[in-house]
């Protein structure tokens, strides 16, 4: 007589515990294990809420440096026109307007390199990949970014400026960092190719493409911002 056969139960893959604030160490030693079980289990809270607390950080260990730019834009524009008694109440405006806006605006970066991604990956490159992969890997990128800059933040208040780069801006002599030739070299420095870097691996396991690849859609994603800032101020700087 015949057993009635058994049906076959697939085991079920377990998620792993804590990946998203493991992936904050692992993103700078082994980004490729990272993001091949970030492929499977993209994360966003845990590493966007880090990234938001570097980024909050850093404006605000600099932002008397960054105030003091922005008053002195301020009194060259207006001719000496903004008094000393109007300076104080216009700081501490510009000092939390700064603290609280910019950590807000470098939100919106992942989100839009984001979705670069997913316009030159699925439709130029006819890759396929989910939104919330491509922003996951995003996140983790600007990671490496931030806290590459937020150690230069020592330097820069111990210099009491905020010229101090590790990019060919580095090169220009008695240039503010509002200048568009500083703002266009100062794209090309250590931290950001490190971060293209990291989001090209990223994108190439995501995506399934060649390494090469991978870094190529990292430049028309996230470059490509940085691309678009440093042409803003050189047209209008």
């Amino acid at each position: 007589m015949d057993l009635p056969e058994q049906s076959q139960i697939l085991p079920v893959a377990k998620k792993e515990s804590n990946l998203g604030l493991k992936g904050i160490v692992e993103v700078f030693y082994q980004p490729a294990k990272l993001f091949e079980r970030i492929k499977d289990e993209p994360k966003i809270l845990v590493p966007w809420i880090f990234f938001f607390l570097l980024i909050f950080s850093l404006i605000y260990l600099v932002s008397d440096l960054m105030v003091e730019m922005q008053m002195e834009v301020m009194r060259e524009k207006f001719a000496g026109q903004v008094q000393t008694s109007a300076d104080v109440s216009s700081k501490d405006m510009i000092k939390w307007s700064t603290i609280i806006l910019i950590p807000l605006a470098f939100m919106l970066a992942p989100l839009i390199a984001a979705a670069l991604a997913l316009f030159f990956g699925n439709v130029v490159m006819e890759g396929r990949a989910k939104f919330k992969q491509l922003l996951s890997v995003m996140i983790y990128g600007e990671i490496v970014y931030v806290l590459g800059s937020l150690m230069l933040a020592p330097l820069i208040l111990a210099k009491g400026s905020l010229n101090v780069t590790i990019s060919l801006a580095a090169l220009l002599q008695d240039v503010q960092v509002q200048d568009p030739l500083y703002v266009a070299l100062s794209k090309i420095g250590a931290f950001h190719i490190w971060e293209i870097m990291i989001i090209g691996i990223g994108l190439s396991i995501i995506y399934g493409f060649s390494r090469n690849k991978g870094y190529t859609l990292a430049v028309l994603s996230m470059g490509m911002i940085s691309i678009t800032h440093a042409l803003v101020e050189l047209a209008f700087g």
